[in-house]
């Protein structure tokens, strides 16, 4: 209930946040667009104030034009020097430009036009005035009353200039107040329409980033559930592939350390209040020594509660098998039961004082059941073994024992179906429950990237790139285990199949899914096996398809399928990467990859999936290789 609620909060949170997501990027659009006006009224404003200094100084200038003139004309009259003449050839020159210049700058306005227009009439008429003394002066015509009759006249003309200019000035003085005002007014608006904007944005930045956080712990959640499958499937494989318990033990207590990244495991037999350690890894023990527990004792306890219990510190001390009371600082205890029987007890410990994960105890709580009749079918098998060796001695026991031992394996087999069942349930559903999420990580960062792909960052569009780039990696390896899986459950249906015929339609199938790369294929003709098509065409697939990527980076791809007359094992050669053969017994297990994903792409399921194909056969698997020469995988069918 719990678990429905909070998906049910999930759900209602999503569209909210999405509609607040929504309506912010609106509200920010519109302060930016009303920011973007705001900015443009105020450049606007200024531009008119810099265009009212503008025409104040030109009449400034023009002004000051006319006094040099004015100066240096009267300077030449007095002493008639031609050096005194300069500010008025200046001034003969500049002022047309500068009273074009006024009229330009002052087209908007009527009233300054017409002042203008005033204005040249009169500097044209002083000019004219000013030219007519200095020609008398050249002419050597001194008289000072004729040539101060010249300079005198030019005052009420200058005066009249004095005060066109002074209005002009007024006129613009009052438009640059006016203007000012505007400017200082649109400047407050532009700063808070940027500074609400920003804050909007920041706002939404914030939102985006929670959103993220959050499709990334959906993310690490579909990881850990993964990994957790893997863990599952692997101890599974241990249960089903081996019959002997001798073998059993090996393999189940090597994967159960890796699973639990424990220092040492043990497995010990329980005998009515008394352990028998019978096989470790990672710790050295003493086999087939009994020992007594009080009920005081911690490995007691889990088996009579029949739960994992967790020992840290001296706790783990007052465990009996030797090597946890000298050298481990934390242990698990899992008890191993059928029905109410107990049938032995396993030991994980660690050397340093770091507890065990919760994952681990929960782990090893869902597979314990299938662990015990996973022992219990190997001891079952050997003594079907040990007894069919008293066969000899007497036929009547042999055939009532076998009776005994046939009815025990198919309640041992019945039950371990019903545990099978129950496994691939489980799988099925973990598998469904990692699609859920992926599916939603997925869905919501394919909606970002094209509804708000513009207002994101270059670095944030990467991470919903690599957000989608995980999800479909992870999509593929659910895939990878479900078909590893099905692969060891499938019904086994043998038939005379054609190998060659067979390789020939994989060929086929890769030859399109690679139109791009050259492809030479040398198909051995004739060859034959009894098999199963199915699960030979799925190992087929796996081999072939690895020949191919692992050539890819060679221009011309020479890939031989043939079988060794000799032997009669069946072989895929191809000129790619290849391997150090030192790695060569880590090739057919799950999860194990020589090379890395950079450079070739895959889940490391394929020839483990192959592996088990040939299992199934009742043959076996190799390879051989060197790198950047190639390499050969065989493999025999029974």
């Amino acid at each position: 209930m719990p678990g429905n609620v909070s998906g049910m909060k999930e759900r209602t949170s999503r569209p909210l946040f999405s509609a607040l997501l929504v309506g912010g990027i609106l509200i920010v659009t519109i302060n930016a667009v009303l920011a973007l006006r705001a900015v443009g009224t105020l450049a606007n404003n200024e531009s008119w104030v810099a265009h009212t200094w503008q025409v104040l100084n030109t009449v400034e200038r023009v002004m000051g034009s006319l006094k040099d003139s004015e100066t240096g004309m009267r300077g030449y009259l007095i002493t008639g020097e031609e050096a005194y003449l300069a500010p008025y050839t200046t001034a003969q020159k500049e002022l047309p430009q500068e009273l074009n210049q006024l009229q330009s700058l002052t087209s908007d306005n009527p009233q300054q036009q017409d002042r203008i227009v005033l204005m040249r009439q009169v500097v044209a008429k002083r000019l004219q005035a000013l030219e007519g003394g200095i020609e008398e002066r050249r002419r050597g015509k001194t008289e000072s009353s004729r040539l101060l009759g010249f300079v005198g006249t030019g005052k009420e003309e200058m005066d009249q200039l004095r005060g066109i200019a002074s209005a002009m000035q007024l006129t613009e003085q009052d438009l640059l107040k006016a203007r000012v005002g505007s400017a200082n007014t649109a400047r407050q608006r532009a700063l808070a329409t940027m500074i609400g904007a920003s804050a909007l944005d920041i706002i939404l930045l914030i939102l985006l980033f929670l959103n993220l956080n959050h499709e990334r712990e959906l993310r690490k959640k579909a990881d850990d559930a993964a990994e957790r499958l893997q863990e599952l499937q692997s101890i599974s494989d241990a249960a089903l592939t081996r019959l002997t318990f001798a073998e059993l033990s090996e393999e189940l207590l090597e994967r159960l350390r890796t699973v639990t990244r424990a220092d040492g495991v043990v497995l010990c037999m329980w005998h009515d209040g008394e352990i028998e350690a019978t096989a470790a890894n990672g710790i050295t023990i003493t086999p087939g020594r009994r020992i007594r527990l009080s009920p005081d004792d911690p490995v007691y306890r889990a088996v009579t509660s029949n739960h994992v219990i967790t020992l840290t510190g001296t706790e783990s001390k007052h465990i009996s098998i030797e090597g946890f009371s000298g050298e481990m600082q934390a242990a698990l205890v899992l008890p191993l039961t059928i029905g109410d029987r107990v049938l032995g007890v396993l030991m994980a410990g660690l050397r340093k004082a770091d507890a065990f994960k919760d994952t681990d105890e929960k782990l090893l709580s869902v597979v314990a059941d299938r662990i015990a009749l996973s022992i219990d079918r190997a001891n079952i098998y050997e003594a079907e073994r040990d007894a069919r060796k008293q066969a000899e001695v007497s036929a009547a026991e042999v055939r009532t024992l076998n009776e005994e031992l046939e009815t025990r394996v198919r309640i041992r087999t019945a039950e371990l179906e019903a545990a099978n069942r129950e496994l691939e349930a489980f799988s099925y559903s973990v598998s469904h429950d990692l699609r859920a999420p992926l599916r939603s990580v997925d869905g919501i960062s394919v909606a970002l990237e094209e509804d708000y792909g513009e207002e994101l960052t270059a670095e944030a569009r990467d991470f919903l790139r690599r957000i989608r780039a995980g999800v479909q990696k992870m999509g593929q390896l659910i895939d990878a285990l479900l078909q590893l899986s099905r692969i060891t459950r499938a019904e086994l249906t043998r038939e005379d199949v054609d190998v060659s015929a067979l390789t020939e339609e994989v060929v086929a199938d890769l030859r399109q899914q690679n139109p791009e790369r050259n492809l030479t294929f040398h198909i051995q003709p004739e060859m034959h096996a009894d098999a199963d098509i199915r699960l030979l065409r799925v190992a087929l697939e796996n081999l072939l398809g690895n020949a191919v990527k692992f050539t890819a980076k060679n221009d011309t791809a020479l890939i031989e399928v043939g079988r060794d007359n000799s032997t009669g094992a069946f072989f895929v050669r191809d000129n790619g990467a290849g391997f150090d053969m030192q790695y060569a017994t880590k090739l057919f297990t799950a999860f194990q990859r020589l090379h890395g994903d950079r450079d070739f792409k895959g889940s490391g399921i394929g020839l483990a999936t192959v592996s088990r194909v040939i299992r199934r056969h009742g043959g076996k698997t190799w390879a051989e290789g060197s790198p950047n020469v190639g390499a050969t995988f065989s493999f025999t069918l029974a």
